[in-house]
């Protein structure tokens, strides 16, 4: 089984104890057995609203007013503090959420580095802070940057510099997260070890180097829509592959960074 089909089930298991009808925050953050997944539910629940606010800015207001940036951090605590979710959204947001988890858990660089490029314009300390409160076990990430924001002299990162000091952390598997998702997943080891082993076998059809092309992989999933990061992996084709794209090996690539957006 993929993990999606770990995830659908286990949504199929709980699905007859959720509320028939709405579901508030509160009860977000007990709805499954994982603090990860429940955390991840509300993360996802905001990035939602975020990029919802961003598509549908006009062009009339400066929205970098620091008047309207405070009037939109209280109308998100507010918000955050009335969520209701009917019953039918929630299945997509649990079933995402467990997903995340588990890439979390098996390869945290590569999701964190991801996570934070898709959803942050800027990256300084107050959106490390306000990502770090969806992350159960991983605050010493977090912390570690937010230090170093704090001696720079911009108090900000780009986001080349945020991916290198994310890889010098050398971060590895969650054990305890892992342990935490399977003891309500009960998911195959050998679909983990795979998980964790996936470099990708089609690596023959880039012009890089491994080491290059795990970067040239993340930085493709964490682009704003898959178009844009689809041209990432097609600039990056040997000249073979760059008239065969049809080619199996490069769809299950392109299938590999589809399943980001």
């Amino acid at each position: 089984m993929t993990i999606n089909h770990y995830a659908i089930n286990f949504y199929n298991k709980i699905s007859s104890n959720l509320p028939k009808n709405n579901i508030t925050g509160k009860q977000l953050l007990t709805i499954t057995k994982s603090n990860q997944i429940n955390l991840f539910v509300i993360k996802n629940i905001y990035d939602d609203w975020l990029n919802n606010f961003n598509n549908n800015k006009i062009s009339y207001f400066n929205y970098n007013n620091v008047e309207i940036q405070n009037a939109l951090k209280n109308f998100m605590n507010i918000l955050s503090n009335n969520i209701l979710i009917d019953n039918k959204s929630i299945k997509k947001l649990i079933i995402k959420a467990i997903e995340e988890s588990i890439e979390l858990a098996i390869k945290p660089s590569n999701f964190i580095i991801k996570d934070i490029i898709k959803h942050s314009k800027k990256i300084d300390e107050s959106t490390l802070k306000s990502r770090k409160k969806y992350y159960s076990y991983h605050h010493n990430v977090f912390d570690k940057l937010i230090k170093y924001i704090g001696i720079i002299e911009n108090n900000f990162i780009d986001k080349s510099i945020f991916k290198k000091l994310i890889i010098e952390q050398n971060l590895n598997e969650k054990e305890i997260l892992i342990k935490e998702l399977n003891d309500i997943l009960e998911i195959d080891k050998q679909l983990l070890n795979k998980l964790k082993n996936n470099n990708y076998n089609n690596l023959e059809i880039f012009s890089k180097e491994t080491k290059e092309l795990n970067e040239i992989l993340t930085e493709a999933k964490s682009c704003n829509n898959f178009n844009i990061g689809a041209e990432i992996i097609l600039e990056n084709l040997n000249e073979e592959y760059k008239n065969k794209l049809e080619d199996p090996k490069v769809i299950e690539v392109l299938n590999e960074i589809k399943k980001s957006y």
